[in-house]
């Protein structure tokens, strides 16, 4: 018997796509489905791609965007590099797909950064919605993909220029399909396209894509009772699909920059995070975490409760096996590593997206044709229902008043800098309204068309809600150097001769339009290209803010009633532009780049001058204030 048959030992794999009702069997559903299928496509796009522009580059965005743009600059896509230096942190296909959006629009902006996270949040939505309509059924298709696009993690980052986007995409898309290459002998090509993804997953963040692949594939057909099929052909060509691309960059990037440069960009932030401070209370706060992460519809967790609900689910008990192993592997490893962040968990929220859809199918499979109920509504249905429901009257209550508030003298400091558009109003009103009346209707009347709009306007509202209200409002606190910087690149005598003494952080860097170079910090004024400079440091409200650090030799200057702290050089300078960095206006400390011009002063002067006053020490608070 081939080893891919249906065999006893394979009955578990053949049981997970149960016979469920097929589109088209008559004409309502032959209307219902293209239209359906339609307005999930309007959807996921509008939620993936509106906004995209609305916040500044933040966090480690500039940093991604600005590895793209100096490996374009020097025509090497091996190794990535920041400031001419080794950059070991991450594998390339993020920076690789940055550099070539950048290079076909002509710049690196935040549409050539955002753009490959935007576009794997659409595939990663089809994915969901393609694996649960063909294994549960077309409801839960529509349920997955949404789903997957508003749960709360997935919408605040999933946007955003960081690589946990591509990679939820790339690892989550490959444990969905390689469950449906378990099926028949002729879907051995969907393991080999599994193990494939898992190795773009690889290529974009690290060594983590294969562990949980490997991991949750093998220890599903240990589970299954398919052990033997591990060291069949179509799995074992599965996992040389997944080392592939790992090979073709891994085996000329160490021969490039040798085994310490390859074992730091896999190994070196996993080695990092393996610490024990903090372990309890990171082991008690995050599954309350990672449930809040995944709200509004982690409640849909409580239709388990349920015995007809689970009684029915039984039929997909190798998928929900399957499902619940997938998580299961990716929870508990970051569950003993107190460094761990929640976000790094996007990758299973597609298999969680899933599960999700279960309870939405149960009560279309279970209606009547009237839509009437056989059996009660599961009890964590119907609190994902009502919640949206409270959630839409408080969503248009907040916006109108943040619409109107301007209107009024009283108005505080704070509401004038958290003011909506009238526009932004009307369209939360607007989805808020469609989703009260789609989701009662569907506690009315469960038909399949009620409950698949009813999860398009939830989707709706939560996601083109965040994009057109909760966006403009984090844009109005945020703050964005940008403008700064380039006035700076326009006065400067020469601009692409500007070097940073020591490393400067990469959102000064990305949008300074010229690479600058690094030097060391104890650079002489006789080996600068230019005596204009730049040197990274901290902004303070008050001197008893500082953090001193034992052993730093630092220069404390007063820039605009700011106390600015800098690293001690070694030839005197004056400053010429101190320039924020920090998310925020108000942040305390705030991140700069000072740009300082190196000066030449006689012994006796020399006390006037930042560069020249003394050393800054732990047991020596005084310094001189130079205000320019």
């Amino acid at each position: 018997m081939d080893e891919h048959s249906v065999s006893p030992a394979n009955t578990e794999i053949a049981e997970a796509k149960p016979t469920v009702p097929q589109p088209g069997r008559d004409s309502g559903k032959e209307r219902f489905a293209p239209v359906l299928s339609l307005a999930f496509a309007i959807t996921v796009l509008l939620v993936s791609f509106l906004g995209i522009n609305t916040l500044p580059i933040i966090g480690e965005e500039p940093r991604r965007g600005q590895v793209a743009r100096e490996m374009y600059w020097a025509g090497d896509w091996l190794v990535p590099r920041e400031q001419g230096q080794l950059y070991c942190t991450r594998p390339p296909l993020q920076n690789w797909l940055i550099a070539v959006i950048g290079v076909w629009r002509g710049e690196f902006d935040v549409w050539a950064v955002r753009l490959p996270s935007a576009l794997a949040l659409v595939f990663a939505a089809g994915i969901c919605w393609t694996i649960a309509q063909q294994h549960i059924g077309p409801v839960a298709g529509v349920v997955a993909g949404i789903a997957y696009l508003t749960a709360g993690q997935s919408l605040t980052i999933g946007q955003l220029g960081e690589t946990d986007s591509l990679f939820a995409a790339f690892l989550g898309s490959a444990l969905l399909v390689w469950f449906c290459g378990g099926f028949r002998s002729n879907y051995g090509w969907r393991w080999t396209t599994a193990g494939f993804l898992a190795g773009l997953a690889a290529l974009t963040k690290g060594l983590q894509a294969p562990v949980y692949f490997i991991l949750s594939t093998a220890g599903f057909l240990l589970i299954s009772r398919q052990g033997n099929r591990i060291v069949g052909k179509q799995y074992l060509a599965s996992i040389g699909a997944m080392a592939l691309p790992i090979a073709l960059w891994s085996i000329p990037y160490c021969l490039t920059t040798g085994l310490q440069a390859t074992r730091e960009i896999w190994l070196g932030q996993v080695e990092e995070r393996l610490a024990t401070r903090g372990f309890l209370a990171h082991f008690f706060s995050f599954p309350v975490e990672t449930m809040g992460a995944m709200l509004p519809w982690s409640l849909l967790f409580l239709a388990w409760t349920d015995k007809r609900f689970r009684r029915w689910a039984t039929k997909y008990r190798s998928l929900i096996t399957y499902l619940i192993l997938c998580v299961t592997v990716g929870f508990v490893s970051l569950w003993v590593i107190p460094e761990a962040k929640n976000r790094y968990l996007l990758p299973l929220y597609l298999p969680a997206a899933l599960l999700f859809s279960l309870p939405w199918q149960y009560v279309s499979e279970t209606s009547d044709k009237a839509g009437n109920f056989s059996a009660p509504q599961p009890r964590g249905f119907v609190i994902f229902l009502r919640l949206m429901q409270a959630l839409a009257v408080l969503g248009t209550a907040a916006a109108i008043f943040l619409c109107v508030v301007r209107f009024f003298s009283v108005s505080t400091d704070v509401f004038k800098g958290l003011q909506l558009p009238v526009l932004s109003t009307v369209i939360i009103c607007v989805l808020a309204v469609s989703v009260v009346v789609a989701t009662q209707l569907t506690l009315k009347n469960a038909t399949p068309h009620n409950l698949a709009f009813s999860a398009l306007a939830v989707g709706l509202f939560l996601g083109v809600g965040h994009r057109v209200g909760i966006l403009p409002l984090q844009r109005q606190l945020l703050w964005s150097p940008r403008e700064q910087i380039q006035s700076l690149a326009g006065e400067l005598r020469a601009p692409e001769k500007l070097a940073s003494l020591g490393p400067v952080p990469a959102a000064f860097r990305f949008h300074y339009p010229y690479f600058v170079r690094q030097l060391p910090r104890g650079t002489s004024v006789e080996t600068l290209l230019d005596p204009v400079f730049c040197v990274a440091g901290s902004m303070y409200s008050s001197r008893a803010r500082v953090e001193q650090k034992s052993g730093q030799q630092v220069v404390q200057f007063s820039w605009n009633g700011r106390l600015i702290v800098c690293p001690r050089l070694s030839f005197c300078w004056t400053p010429r532009r101190v320039i924020p960095l920090g998310r925020t206006p108000g942040r305390d400390p705030q991140p700069v780049v000072i740009v300082g011009e190196a000066i030449t002063v006689e012994r006796e002067d020399t006390t006037s001058n930042p560069a020249c006053a003394p050393l800054f020490k732990p047991d020596q608070h005084a310094a001189h204030d130079t205000v320019p």
